[in-house]
Parts: structure tokens; sequence; C-alpha cells
């Protein structure tokens, strides 16, 4: 099967004073799924939803229509944005609409996404079909050898159907994380791209809500050039990337020949239980790219993309400890001992500020930790320095590890969330809001 149709770019519309529009319909759509028919959750009856693309400066306003039978929202994860805009507790009921505004700031090119954000509702939602991506671009895209580089953006999903709809989460589901039987690219199981010989540009998101992707392309190297919404510095040549809940990450391939490029998921065991059942030892096809043409040697890579700054310690002004927990009975999942609650602020900070937190994880398991709003730097995990600097939203925090992150509090003040990116144990209380003020 030839992927040739997704990602669909969606137009917007652009108001008087050049801001532009975006329309997201949530909606139940009849779609084929790895030869079956299902009813799944779209966007604008897109599975995946349809890319927005956008360039730094532009101003933005995404229009959300609920056309579920229950409440639902939208986050647009990972961009720096208001958090009166990003209003992760505001739902809109069936039939309601609901606005979000930001500017694509300087310096954010890189990939985002957007999903819902209705507390209780988010696994279920999205394991259903619910996530598309978003790419802002900068000046990088548009000088060499970028602009060269032959660009697919694939979208990480699994699902599970049974007797035309998607399979329910049952028991454990919510204390391990689903993983649907179907591991799909674009809504496609192990699809094919044509590609020329050459630079081969790979944007790639989990929106899965709980499976972990080990990714190998065999005989060559990941040439890894930004992760979640900004660019690295330089590229860091990886044998293998883990690519966990929520996280983007933006990879160079050097496709310097005709022949066939593989994209394997290789086993990783984020539980006690082990790598996924349906991961061979070997690698799972994700999908594969069929290069064509003549060789094209050498293929150039890009040798400075940007400057990040490292966090001066002597302009933190606080230290804060997040300790991950839960219980079975009854099952729920904590940070500092709390499930989340709405109403409650669990931590404060200063505008302007700049905090260093400890994120600590004694439980047997892997937990995606995610902020909202404020990117961080990651510096240390168990005490070993970070191997290089970049602006991130989602860090993986292993089973007993503790990872330091330095976030800055530039730019906003507001009650912001910080959560696991497992989406189950999200929605069964592993959440906090934190005020900055």
């Amino acid at each position: 099967m030839k992927n040739s149709h997704y990602p669909a770019t969606l137009i917007p519309d652009t108001d008087q004073e050049g801001t532009l529009q975006f329309t997201l319909t949530a909606q139940q759509t009849l779609a084929s799924i790895a030869g079956a028919e299902a009813r799944i959750l779209s966007y604008n009856g897109s599975f995946p939803g349809p890319l927005l693309e956008l360039k730094e400066g532009d101003r933005v306003q995404v229009i959300f229509k609920n056309s579920l039978e229950e409440p639902s929202n939208l986050h647009l994860h990972g961009l720096f944005m208001s958090p009166g805009e990003d209003k992760p507790h505001v739902v809109a009921a069936p039939g309601e609409t609901l606005s979000y505004q930001f500017e694509a700031q300087a310096g954010s090119a890189g990939m985002y996404w957007y999903h819902p954000h209705a507390h209780g509702r988010v696994t279920r939602q999205l394991f259903k079909g619910l996530a598309g991506p978003i790419i802002v671009r900068g000046s990088q895209d548009f000088s060499e050898p970028l602009t060269s580089a032959t660009e697919k953006i694939l979208v990480l999903h699994d699902i599970q159907l049974q007797h035309g709809v998607v399979a329910p989460h049952e028991g454990m589901d919510w204390g391990r994380g689903k993983e649907g039987n179907l591991v799909l690219v674009n809504g496609e199981q192990q699809p094919s791209f044509d590609v020329p010989a050459g630079l081969l540009r790979l944007r790639l998101l989990n929106a899965s809500t709980a499976r972990y992707y080990q990714l190998q392309i065999p005989g060559k190297l990941l040439q890894l050039i930004g992760l979640d919404g900004s660019y690295l510095e330089r590229p860091v040549a990886l044998d293998k990337l883990l690519l966990v809940p929520g996280e983007r990450a933006d990879v160079l391939i050097e496709a310097t020949g005709a022949g066939v490029l593989k994209l394997l998921n290789l086993p990783y065991s984020r539980t006690p239980m082990g790598p996924s059942a349906d991961t061979p030892e070997e690698g799972a096809l994700l999908a594969r790219f069929d290069i064509s043409g003549e060789a094209v040697t050498p293929v150039a890579l890009p040798q400075k993309l940007r400057e990040i700054p490292s966090i001066d310690p002597g302009t933190v002004t606080a230290t804060k400890t997040l300790t991950f927990g839960g219980s079975m009975q009854p099952l729920e999942f904590t940070i500092n001992g709390k499930t989340f609650d709405h109403h409650r602020i669990d931590l404060e900070a200063t505008a302007g500020s700049t905090e260093v937190w400890e994120i600590v994880n004694p439980m047997g398991m892997d937990h995606p930790f995610h902020l909202h709003t404020f990117p961080f730097q990651v510096l240390s995990r168990n005490g070993v320095p970070e191997p290089f600097r970049a602006w991130r939203d989602v860090v993986n925090i292993k089973a007993n590890e503790r990872v330091k992150i330095a976030i800055p509090f530039s730019g906003y003040t507001g009650s912001v969330m910080y959560h696991c990116h497992i989406l189950e144990h999200e929605d069964k209380g592993m959440m906090g809001n934190l005020l900055v003020q």
C-alpha cells in the first residue's frame, strides 16, 4: 500500500488582521483500518487529524467544534501560549464551540500536535483516533540542506477494533496502559513511501496513549535534529531512538542510493511485564521507504541549527521534588501522594524565575512527564548530565530514575498542568496544577 494521501494540510481562513483561522471538528467517522470498517473518532473526518502548518510570527486562532455525544476540548500540545488560552480545564458540551488563540513565537520552529484534554475522557477519545500534527516552520526550514530534504510526517498511533468499533479499556488496561493490537503509521498498517535518493527527513509523533516506540532503521544512523517543539544545536547521531507518548522527534536519514529502508520498532521494557507482546526481538516493521534514483554522495547534514543557552545555576530561585506513586486498590496514580483535583493548586512559581524540578520515579514502570506552556531543559538522569541541550515538553522518567529539569517561567502567568503522558495514568490521577504568578 502506497501512503500518499496523508497528511492533508488544513487550509486556514484569514481574518482582516491577518490571523490564520483553522476549524477542527471532533466527530464520529466510519473508517477503513487495516482492511476493516470501524466507527472511530476523528477531526474533520481525517484519521489522524489534518496537518496545521504555520510559520514563526503567524497569529493563529483554532476553532474547536464538538460534534461528539460527550464533552471534549482541544489541547495544542507544546505550543508556547497563554495558560488562559491553553485552558485544559474548559470543555465544550456536545454541539458547543471553543476558540484558542496564540502567536507562533520566534524560535518555536518544530513539531507540535493537538488532542483532547477533557479529564477522565482523554484516554478513550485519543485511543479512538483524536490526534493530529502541527508544524511551525522557521528560517532553518527554508535554507539548505533542509530545504532540499524529502520530508515525511509520521503519526504513530495504535488502536484495537472489536465488532466494528474501538475496543474498550478493561481491567489492567488502566494500570499498565492499553496498547492496541494494530500499530499504525498515518492511519495505515506498514505503509510504504516512495522517496528519491538524498536526504530524508522524518517528523515523528507518538500519538499513542501508552505505547513506547524504540525506533531503528537498520544500516542507518538516525541524525536527530529536533525534539518536541525545538531544533537541537546540531545533529546528534543515534543508532536507535526512544519515542515516548506525547513526544516528537525530527530525524534526518542519509538515503544515499536506491534500495529499501525499514523503520522498525524494537522491544522496550517500560513495565515489569517486559516488552510489548507484539514486538519481536528483531523489531516490528512500522513503515518502509523505497529509495529510487541515482546515488547521492555525500549527503550534506546541517552543521549548526540554533543556539540553546545553558541554564545558569546562579539564576535558579527554587527547587522542587515531584514523586510518582500509585496503588492497586483502588487503582490510582499520584504525584507527591495526591491524585488530581481540578480545584487544588499543587505547586506555585514566580513569573520570571527559573526553577529546578527533580522528578522521582520509585515505581517499577516508566512514566513520561509533560508540562504545559513552559519548555524545559533536562539537566541530569540519576546524577549523570544530559549529553546535549534541548528545549522539551516531554521527558521519560524510567523506573527507579531521578531526573532533574530546569524551567524558566517566562512570558506568561496563570494555572498550567503537569502530568504523566501515559493517558490512562493521567485520567487515573497522575496530574497536578501549577500556578505561576
